[in-house]
């Protein structure tokens, strides 16, 4: 028993003293060759290290708030880091966040989407395309006189009238490549920024099928005088949005649905495979439409988490948070 115990105390005796330099206060720099040392039994120190070093050098400038930290060890600091990755130890912590969140703010799931679904019935139902359908049909090429270069594209869209004769229209456009957007399912794209659409108003009033000409844009330009009608409709998807009308001497407009923005917000994200961007505007539905606090999940167990490291390495956490002070 007493030889077991000694073989011990040599082992922790060797230990301790291949790491002494851990030991040093993080605002004293390692040596080349403590840092190799360590990089080489533990190559996550480097990251480590980086991050100290920029704390120490760049962030923590004021000898007051350097005195806080004389104390503070590179093992107590690698400690912090082996703990707050203890998934064993954490995964019955996340459990209990989890179940929290959930009773606290999981109930909002239900309820925005039942929001969502109102409004888009809504939208459906008062959808200014209700009354017109738009197509691209046509792609007119100009030529210079004495060469080849194209002068300018016009698009030619086929207007339908749906719902009797409309007396003025505005709608905007924009050309996608369809394997963009079957490798972005990010839906805040071009398709619903108003920023990248072209915008066509026609002021001469139809009540048949009629097809109007638009000279398009620089940027579309550059698609389109490749392209012949056939190829473009092959390659890329035409998004069309009709923003305003005017029918039977009344105007009447998109922004007259008035969809809450957080709800078109939201939309933009919602069936994103990212669970953390799904959320991106769903607090803001919950706080403006159910008029309820709500806190995402990923900030609710970050706090939490917060909690136990705060209260287990104080010193250390402080530390390593520095930067948020300034």
């Amino acid at each position: 028993m007493k030889k077991k115990n000694l073989l011990i105390l040599l082992i922790s005796i060797t230990l301790f003293n291949c790491n002494s330099h851990l030991n040093k206060s993080v605002l004293e720099p390692l040596t080349v060759k403590e840092l190799k040392k360590t990089i080489d039994n533990d190559s996550l120190f480097k990251n480590t290290y980086e991050y100290i070093v920029y704390l120490r050098d760049t962030v923590i400038k004021n000898d007051l708030d350097k005195v806080k930290f004389t104390e503070l060890t590179y093992n107590q600091v690698i400690d912090f880091v082996e703990f707050s990755s203890d998934t064993t130890y954490f995964k019955p912590i996340n459990e209990r966040i989890e179940k929290e969140w959930n009773n606290k703010y999981g109930i909002y799931k239900k309820k925005v989407d039942s929001v969502s679904n109102y409004w888009k019935k809504f939208k459906q139902e008062n959808s200014l395309e209700q009354y017109v359908n738009i197509e691209l049909v046509k792609i007119d090429k100009e030529y210079y006189t004495y060469s080849r270069d194209i002068r300018n594209v016009n698009l030619g869209f086929k207007l339908t009238p749906l719902k009797g004769k409309i007396e003025q229209i505005r709608f905007g456009f924009n050309i996608v490549a369809k394997i963009n957007e079957k490798e972005n399912n990010d839906e805040y794209s071009s398709i619903y920024s108003a920023l990248d659409k072209s915008w066509c108003r026609s002021t001469s009033p139809f009540s048949k099928p009629v097809v109007r000409y638009w000279e398009a844009s620089y940027s579309d330009e550059k698609i389109l005088k490749h392209k012949s009608l056939k190829t473009l409709l092959r390659d890329y998807n035409i998004h069309v949005e009709v923003d305003k009308i005017r029918k039977n001497g009344k105007n009447i407009s998109r922004d007259d649905l008035n969809i809450p923005e957080s709800i078109e917000n939201h939309w933009k994200y919602e069936n994103h495979e990212k669970e953390y961007l799904q959320d991106l505007y769903f607090a803001d539905v919950v706080k403006e439409v159910l008029n309820k606090e709500y806190v995402e999940k990923y900030s609710y167990r970050n706090k939490e988490i917060d909690k136990i490291l705060k209260k287990e390495f104080p010193l250390v956490f402080e530390f390593l948070r520095f930067q948020s002070k300034k």
